[in-house]
């Protein structure tokens, strides 16, 4: 197989040309031989991570040696972009994931309607005066949303999409915190299925809705949501510097995963100047004005300094990121993700925090409301826009958020800030997988670089500039792995226990009880974005799994067993003290950027959900137990 080391945008029409000429090729030793199928849908982040993870669990690639493979490929150089281990394929496991990318949005929409077509690419536009033709809205390219080698039979098993049905939704961002707010839109289309085959992919589709309905979680059908972390992940922030002056980059080795003494940074960014950056204070990276932009010290004790205070030379002189004026533009998610509230929820945590009591810098009127943090940037948009007016802002440029450039996927925004000169100045959000050192393309387009970013243990010891002038060290965090680990290590946020509920698995609901550090009062703000632990990176978060507590298993007798043999697999990847422990479970994922939940989360998860406490998933019957107990209609109740 053509190994590829690289990230796929989202997009329709790519997805159409390479399935419309697909071929099938004869299976090869890496092919999957899998015949049974487990189901999931959601967000773009842990996209190209979980693909990885379901296939060392089958032991077989799929799409291997087809002209649509899924990229990846069992070699002994592991660790290495694009690599798996090659330990996987020792036992052959005859269940295949599969997996759609459709964003976190999405991914719960299919979860709660239980509606495997509500796994659409974007968003859809209901005409409220007739149904209408659509370019057909598939995931992203990559993952391979279908295996050519092995579409199973029948053929809609493996090689057909929409999916048969819905097992697991992934998204960023949690679940509501109560039944009622487990609500979401739903709309139909024609055909139902068959999208995209083995034999080729639709062009149009027909959006039969006129409006959209909305739908409910409904508790005596599925029993007790269920959302458990997947791993602890990073937001990287891409940045194009590729015309640009910044002293404080440094070089990385290439390898993965990335550390903090290896990955290395495009640019090294304070806290100050991400929250001037994301909220339009500043809008040129020529911007040199001084007492600018406003950051607290070690004391707690707001300063000022010019927006390049942190790209000084070897002599110390700060001096501009760009000798002539260069707009920095964000690339954002115009679809919804679990990225977007990431970055938001830490945006809303410390940005207020630097502005002055009467709100001088816009920071904490922005940030004043319940729509933020939000799955939705144009929130943040219409927050700024409210704020700062129609602008432009600054007498050093027109740029306003209507040059600001939206994409769809992680992948999207990838590729819109790449490394390419002709997009230099522009500055995003995306799993921390879509950049380097974790693979070097997103599609045909080179990967961009990442940002390290100052963290609070950082300005409690005064650390304000990174070291510059060709240093060959970060002094700011890189999103590495073991970034991801130091933030979730931090003793202020909850301890597991197993009468948690879906909504007590919600990491960013984690705030800090009545606590003054290094002079700044965060008493009742999330414990992530504000946590002072050694080497912790500040933008980290989860992907959510999202389960049902009951599983209708009438068209598949081994639906309950395969999925919870999956998850038991998984989940004890994270503590070696499991029978089931597989170490290759826990090196995928940190390959991939990432980094598996404490041993703590991985206990209490397996004492909850598999087994047999009344909370463990079940398949549905006649008489009903555990999570199906309150399900009505017994053996035909349970999610389909």
């Amino acid at each position: 197989m053509k190994m590829q080391s690289s990230r796929y945008m989202l997009g329709t029409a790519s997805v159409l040309a390479l399935l419309a000429s697909s071929t099938i090729t004869p299976a090869n030793a890496q092919a999957s031989t899998a015949t049974a199928g487990i189901y999931a849908g959601g967000s773009t982040l842990a996209s190209e991570a979980f693909r990885q993870i379901f296939d060392c669990y089958m032991g077989g690639i799929v799409g291997s040696g087809t002209s649509y493979p899924d990229g990846f490929a069992f070699d002994s150089s592991f660790p290495a972009r694009g690599k798996l281990p090659t330990t996987c394929t020792l036992v052959s496991v005859p269940v295949q994931g599969m997996y759609a990318g459709v964003g976190s949005g999405n991914g719960v929409r299919g979860f709660i309607t239980n509606n495997p077509r509500q796994w659409y690419n974007g968003t859809v536009t209901p005409n409220a005066s007739a149904n209408i033709s659509i370019a057909t809205p598939l995931p992203a390219n990559q993952p391979a949303m279908i295996d050519l080698a092995n579409p199973g039979s029948p053929a809609t098993k493996f090689g057909s999409y929409p999916y048969p049905r819905v097992d697991i939704g992934l998204s960023d961002s949690p679940l509501g915190s109560t039944l009622a707010a487990l609500t979401t839109s739903s709309v139909s289309f024609n055909p139902t299925q068959g999208w995209t085959t083995t034999g080729g992919a639709l062009t149009q589709i027909t959006l039969n809705s006129t409006s959209t309905a909305s739908v409910a979680y409904q508790t005596t059908v599925y029993g007790n949501p269920i959302q458990i972390p997947a791993f602890e992940v990073n937001v990287a922030i891409g940045v194009n510097t590729s015309t640009m002056t910044v002293n404080s980059a440094v070089a990385g080795t290439g390898a993965t995963p990335g550390t903090q003494a290896n990955q290395g940074a495009a640019i090294q960014l304070s806290t100050a100047q991400m929250c001037a950056i994301f909220t339009g204070l500043v809008t040129d990276w020529n911007n040199t004005t001084p007492n600018n932009i406003p950051y607290l010290d070690k004391t707690g004790a707001q300063q000022l300094a010019a927006f390049d205070y942190t790209n000084p030379n070897s002599s110390g002189t700060a001096q501009a990121y760009s000798t002539s004026s260069l707009p920095i533009r964000i690339v954002y998610r115009g679809d919804g993700s679990g990225t977007s509230f990431i970055l938001t929820n830490y945006l809303k945590a410390v940005c207020p925090l630097l502005d002055t009591p009467t709100g001088t810098y816009g920071y904490k009127s922005i940030f004043n409301t319940t729509t933020l943090p939000s799955t939705s940037f144009t929130n943040l948009i219409a927050r700024i826009d409210a704020v700062r007016g129609a602008g432009p802002w600054s007498v050093t440029t027109t740029v306003t958020t209507n040059a600001w450039i939206s994409a769809t996927g992680s992948g999207g925004v990838a590729s819109a800030i790449s490394t390419d000169s002709s997009k230099a100045g522009r500055i995003g959000y995306v799993s921390a997988d879509f950049t380097q050192p974790y693979t070097t393309q997103v599609g045909t387009i080179a990967a961009p670089r990442s940002a390290a970013l100052q963290n609070e243990q950082l300005r409690g010891a005064g650390t304000y500039i990174p070291n510059n002038g060709g240093s060959t060290t970060l002094a700011f965090i890189a999103p590495t792995p073991d970034g991801a680990a130091a933030a979730w290590g931090d003793t202020r946020l909850k301890t597991p226990s197993t009468t948690w509920t879906w909504n007590d698995y919600n990491i960013y609901a984690n705030v800090f009880s009545t606590v003054t550090q290094s002079g700044v009062t965060v008493t009742g703000l999330p414990v992530l974005p504000l946590t002072n632990r050694l080497n912790a990176y500040p933008l980290s978060g989860t992907t959510f799994l999202d389960l049902y507590s009951c599983y209708n298993v009438q068209a598949d007798a081994n639906r309950v067993t395969n999925l919870v043999n999956f998850l038991t697999t998984y989940v004890a990847g994270a503590d070696s003290t499991d029978p089931n422990f597989d170490p290759d479970v826990s090196a995928v994922i940190e390959n991939a950027g990432f980094h598996p939940v404490p041993a703590s989360y991985a206990k209490n998860i397996k004492s909850q959900y598999w087994g047999t406490r009344t909370t463990a998933i079940s398949a549905a019957a006649a008489t009903q137990a555990n999570g199906c107990l309150n399900v009505a209609n017994g053996a035909s109740g349970g999610a389909k």
